[in-house]
């Protein structure tokens, strides 16, 4: 009999618990089909003669049915749960993340990076699917898959392979260095001109700043539509670098409807927008990415983040392009080598559209309450200024409300600058880490985000020039909210 777990429905806390099980599920059925493919692979070497080695195809069948045991025996503990904490999804969390990495293994233990695809009295393959293959089989090319990463999140972003491309590389940053190489080689001529909207990732305004001399780059004043719009007209750029949310203590956001919009109707040129959505991911209406014979649009993000939901396995990128693109982009990424490769790509979770667009407003509303709920306090307004763009005093709280999702993170600086150091900065995350220890609440410490267990850091890389300042991102645990908000606080105030 199926506990309340089941029929409680999808909020509060108990949506991650559902979650989970449909990721355990899906990792359920790739174990079993691993499973299909050694048995697969033993007969067909039977029956050609070739050698395989008995102890390792067992050995490999036992480590597929020892995780697919263990898995069900997790999931059956979620489904009959009465009551489902911070600690037991984070459990559930970790049985995940080694469920996919088993997955990963017994697939890839036997494959090769160059697979044969025909042969006598050796074995260098694994996927039979190889065999007698039109394609060269070069773990560098396209393969199988990728190919299933690419078609999920194509999915993920609501695009349709008709009219899209999507190409996954081995990071976020590969991302970035994909559509470099496009623009280079096939965009911009001398004397063209980028514009770059006031912040863009830092790692992307280096590579920018050291594009050949022939390139000029001019960045824009203001984040508003009509400031960016009369800057285009200004500088007639051949391509235009614009971020939905900037990874900032300001976090300011670009209205990217409005703007495109507004470039179809005044620019009378070839114009290329490139967007970085990692900030955003998988939350941009798909409409936004359309593109058209005016503006192309082209779209890049990490997946190391949000794309993962957090479990953090391996590092990934994806960057979408027009459909007819796709053979250029493919060269392209096949000649740098930035593809993702076929292991990170076997332990790349596999999740529905839906569910991953639930989650993703479920941290957005995370956000939202614990910036509302520090925003509010006595204690913090005597300390600093705390920062959301869905605070009705964030200079773009429209744009966010149109969206309806403005990222995951809140973020804080001291009202004294003294106190924007990261030493400083780090003793409240420790003095915040001990408050949410006591309380009962899930709190990290580091970079980066996208897990699903609240994380606190001092950013100090993301802005040339910038404070260090203060980064809650809010995870996925909605119910600790106010235990999260309460412990930051308490922290601040002690400081």
């Amino acid at each position: 009999m199926a506990g309340p777990l089941l029929t409680a429905g999808r909020d509060g806390l108990l949506d991650q618990a559902v979650d989970l099980i449909e990721h355990f599920d899906s990792c359920l059925r790739g174990l079993y089909r691993a499973q299909l493919d050694l048995d697969e692979h033993v007969a067909y070497c039977r029956s050609r003669g070739l050698p395989y080695d008995e102890p390792v195809i067992s050995h490999l069948a036992e480590s597929a049915q020892y995780a697919r045991r263990c898995i069900a025996e997790r999931r059956s503990a979620l489904v009959a749960a009465d009551d489902v904490a911070g600690q037991p999804l984070s459990t559930a969390e970790g049985v995940l993340r080694w469920g996919l990495a088993t997955l990963a293994y017994v697939r890839d233990a036997l494959e090769w990076c160059s697979a044969s695809y025909a042969q006598a009295g050796a074995v260098q393959f694994f996927d039979l699917a190889q065999q007698d293959s039109p394609k060269v089989n070069y773990e560098r090319y396209e393969h199988a898959a990728v190919e299933r990463v690419e078609r999920q999140l194509l999915d993920t972003l609501g695009l349709t392979p008709d009219r899209h491309g999507l190409s996954v590389t081995s990071s976020g940053v590969a991302a970035y260095s994909l559509v470099e190489s496009f623009l280079l080689r096939d965009r911009l001529r001398p004397g063209d001109t980028v514009l770059i909207a006031p912040y863009v990732y830092f790692e992307a305004a280096e590579q920018l700043s050291a594009l050949p001399p022939h390139v000029e780059i001019r960045w824009a004043a203001r984040y508003e539509t009509d400031d960016l719009v009369a800057d285009v007209l200004r500088h007639r750029p051949r391509c235009v670098f614009a971020d939905p949310l900037t990874n900032t203590a300001q976090q300011r956001m670009i209205d990217l409807g409005a703007l495109v919009e507004r470039l179809r109707a005044v620019v009378t040129w070839p114009i290329t927008l490139v967007v970085d959505g990692t900030m955003t991911s998988g939350m941009l209406p798909p409409g936004l990415l359309a593109g058209d014979d005016a503006v192309e649009i082209l779209y890049y993000e990490s997946c190391s983040k949000y794309m993962q939901l957090g479990l953090d396995s391996n590092m990934a990128g994806l960057v979408a392009y027009p459909a007819h693109l796709g053979e250029r982009f493919g060269l392209l990424r096949r000649n740098s080598g930035s593809i993702l490769y076929r292991h990170a790509a076997d332990m790349f979770p596999r999740f529905q559209p839906a569910t991953y667009r639930a989650r993703m407003r479920r941290i957005g509303d995370g956000a939202r309450r614990i910036a509302a709920l520090l925003g509010a306090d006595p204690r913090v307004q005597a300390a600093g200024q705390v920062c959301h763009p869905s605070l009705p005093d964030h200079p773009d709280a429209a744009v966010a409300r149109d969206l309806g999702f403005a990222g995951g993170c809140v973020t804080f600086l001291f009202h004294d600058p003294d106190h924007n150091t990261k030493d400083g900065l780090n003793a409240v995350i420790d003095r915040a880490i001990e408050r949410a220890r006591l309380s009962g609440a899930q709190l990290t410490k580091g970079a980066s985000f996208g897990f699903s267990v609240p994380r606190l850091s001092a950013a100090d890389a993301f802005a040339e020039g910038e404070p260090p300042f203060l980064r809650l991102y809010a995870g996925d645990r909605g119910a600790q909210a106010g235990l999260l908000a309460e412990a930051l606080a308490q922290a601040l105030h002690q400081h």
